[in-house]
């Protein structure tokens, strides 16, 4: 299953934009943008990147540096050597040991979706709307040497059911609303050595 990847946007590394950024689906950064961020749908920003930006988005993925307030409707991921100067509001943060982060996390419970529909999906069909509940895996598939995005990198998610998705090009996959119970998830991907983590979901989110 490989799909094109009409809904990444690349800014890439030496590369400088300012102004006001609107988008949907996914865009990575590499390079430098001043300005501000809006109704956008996930952002990759790489090592080489820098933000300097408020942004209200849906999920951020920060390996460089930020400078800005950041308001997610699902998720923010900040790992080493990441750096954020600003104050983040989202459902879900995840910090990872390494990273500096300068202000104040706030975090509220997402809304809650009255189907409890099994799906899984990469995010080249990812429309830009975050995923109804917090019931959902996501992440990038990096290289073991490199540290480069693996792109159709296969996900396969056991649990209630069997489903899959594959990485785009910035190695980003999501599985959305899943249900309550226990699910078994394996990544296949060249430079990517094998591996199975479990993964208990309740419905307290």
């Amino acid at each position: 299953m490989k799909k094109k990847d009409q809904a990444i946007t690349f800014l890439g590394k030496n590369t400088e934009f300012e102004g006001k950024l609107s988008f949907q689906g996914t865009i990575r950064i590499d390079g430098h943008f001043k300005g501000e961020i809006s109704n956008g749908g996930h952002i990759i920003v790489g090592e080489e990147g820098l933000i300097e930006a408020n942004m209200h988005i849906s999920y951020i993925v920060i390996s460089g540096e930020v400078h800005g307030n950041i308001i997610a409707d699902q998720r923010v991921d900040i790992h080493a050597p990441g750096k954020v100067f600003g104050d983040i509001q989202a459902p879900a943060v995840v910090i990872d040991e390494g990273v500096i982060f300068e202000g104040t996390t706030r975090m509220y419970r997402a809304k809650e979706s009255d189907t409890r529909k099994l799906d899984a999906i990469g995010s080249d069909e990812y429309a830009g709307s975050p995923p109804p509940t917090l019931c959902a895996i996501y992440g990038i598939v990096t290289d073991q040497n490199t540290g480069k995005p693996i792109k159709n990198a296969e996900i396969i998610c056991e649990g209630t059911g069997k489903k899959n998705a594959w990485t785009n090009a910035s190695g980003y996959y999501e599985l959305i609303n899943l249900e309550d119970g226990k699910w078994k998830m394996k990544i296949k991907a060249k430079g990517y050595k094998k591996g199975t983590s479990k993964v208990e979901i309740s419905g307290e989110g």
